[in-house]
């Protein structure tokens, strides 16, 4: 079945005539019908030429290819072609009613942006206050009428919607739909900066706090996990000029404490767990060796044979005992004395240099085992550097501890997000290495400022200061990544 033409009616000075939207766009490039003359689409109200969007672009210029429908329906033939101006006509059918809402375009299909300059149509030298979501005519204040307090589009008749509202929503879509990338990186470079008295106050209070030892430290981990986890909260859901501090106007130990520091761990415990786990199992088995007796590790066969017992002992004692019994429990006491020790060991370090496989049969056990650690160690470390930041991703978004230890979550999302975080994580060890240069430049810098038991205390509170920026980059940073990635993760983003 073949698609059906739209009809649209000219009204010029010199008649009333039908055709389809192509022919239209050729009379307007033509100078045929002009901005101020009326057209109508089916059924609906009269209007100005030039505020119909579907006719901007042939009016702003030549018409693109792409401006132009393609359909498998004959259109209809214009009745006459206009090409002259005269008297003003006017069809004796113009409907006197509001058009129904979806004849014109479908609500809550405003998906264009805004159109510049940004003024009432009606009132040039006026600001828009509302813009239609059907024909997108701007206006101020005074134009659109009112029912019941809902502004009513002057021009076609559909509903207004506030003007900064649709130009913030269209910004939001703009910035989704343009894909993760290097822009994103700078916005989020520029985000900590937007709140500049935040900042700075975040900063002191991390600073300080990593100068008081244990306890402050662990405060200021809090701290820190808070504001990541609500700036990845807040950009993921689109609220990307949200401050990154938390609103602790309502503290309570549980949501402003205990969470971040759960979730802190959490992080830890999934990112660098096998580490950990791997370097216990590591010290464990080096104590455990080492706190064998060096007599037991050394002692071979022969000097177990050579051992006296509670037997010997007795027939050493025994003036009455056999002869041959003595004669063999002399023989051993003799065995016992530092001479006759140091003697056996050297013929046994004799006999290993003689036997060039010996030295290496001793080797292999304790080579195999280390390489199988470092082999382990290493794949742990590679896990951690690479899972860090979707840890950080799941904590701030789920707000569960459950969510951030099962790795099976993150990994999901990883599957989901695609592309998106592979470039984040690049980005985000960038970052990281940008930080971990600087903090070592403040170091080298601030070396002149140590003090005797108290150390650097210029470059530990600038370094604090340098990782609180850091680190809410991050958070943006992967909450863009949540924030471009929605359609797949199944955010319902603002």
């Amino acid at each position: 079945m073949s698609a059906q033409v739209e009809v649209w009616r000219v009204t010029t000075p010199e008649g009333t005539f039908e055709t389809d939207l192509e022919t239209l766009k050729q009379w307007i490039a033509e100078g045929c019908v002009l901005s101020t003359d009326k057209v109508s689409k089916g059924s609906l109200n009269w209007i100005e030429a030039g505020r119909v969007p579907l006719l901007r672009s042939a009016f702003n210029g030549p018409i693109a290819s792409n401006d132009v429908a393609t359909v498998t329906a004959e259109p209809p033939t214009p009745a006459w072609p206009p090409v002259a101006r005269g008297e003003e006509v006017f069809s004796a059918s113009m409907p006197d009613f509001p058009p129904p809402i979806s004849d014109f375009q479908p609500p809550g299909s405003y998906h264009h942006p805004i159109a510049t300059p940004a003024v009432c149509q009606n009132h040039p030298n006026a600001d828009p206050h509302y813009v239609c979501r059907a024909c997108e005519g701007q206006f101020c204040k005074a134009c659109p009428r009112f029912v019941r307090d809902i502004p009513i589009c002057p021009a076609c008749g559909d509903l207004c919607r506030l003007f900064q509202e649709q130009r913030s929503k269209v910004a939001r879509q703009e910035v989704q739909g343009s894909g993760f990338g290097f822009e994103d990186l700078s916005r989020a470079l520029r985000y900590p900066l937007q709140h500049k008295i935040a900042l700075v106050s975040g900063a002191l209070i991390y600073g300080l706090l990593m100068l008081a030892g244990f306890r402050g430290a662990i405060i200021a981990y809090v701290i820190m996990f808070g504001c990541i986890s609500h700036v990845i909260s807040q950009v993921a859901w689109g609220r990307l000029h949200r401050s990154f501090l938390p609103d602790f106007s309502s503290f309570s130990l549980w949501d402003d404490f205990a969470v971040p520091l759960g979730l802190g761990i959490g992080i830890t415990i999934v990112t660098w767990g096998p580490v950990i786990v791997l370097f216990l199992a590591l010290l464990f088995g080096v104590f455990s060796v080492a706190g064998r007796s060096p007599s037991l590790v050394s002692a071979g066969p022969d000097a177990q044979s050579s051992t006296l017992g509670e037997e010997d002992l007795s027939v050493l004692m025994d003036p009455e005992a056999d002869p041959k019994k003595l004669e063999e429990a002399n023989k051993k006491l003799n065995e016992t004395r530092p001479g006759s020790v140091i003697s056996r060991e050297a013929e046994r370090s004799q006999r290993e240099q003689s036997d060039p496989s010996a030295g290496l049969k001793m080797l292999l056990p304790y080579l195999g085992a280390g390489i199988a650690i470092v082999l382990l160690f290493l794949a742990g470390l590679a896990w951690g550097i690479f899972y860090y930041p979707m840890a950080l991703t799941v904590a701030g978004y789920t707000q569960s501890f459950g969510s951030v230890i099962n790795p099976l979550v993150g990994l999901d999302t990883i599957r989901r997000m695609r592309g998106n975080y592979f470039k984040a994580f690049g980005m985000v060890l960038v970052l990281q290495i940008a930080g971990f240069v600087v903090s070592v430049i403040v170091a080298i810098v601030t070396s002149p400022l140590a003090l005797p038991f108290f150390g650097n205390l210029p470059a530990r509170f600038i370094d604090g200061s340098v990782t609180f920026y850091f680190n809410l980059v991050v958070a943006c940073l992967l909450g863009l990544a949540l924030y471009k990635s929605a359609d797949q993760l199944g955010i319902s983003v603002e």
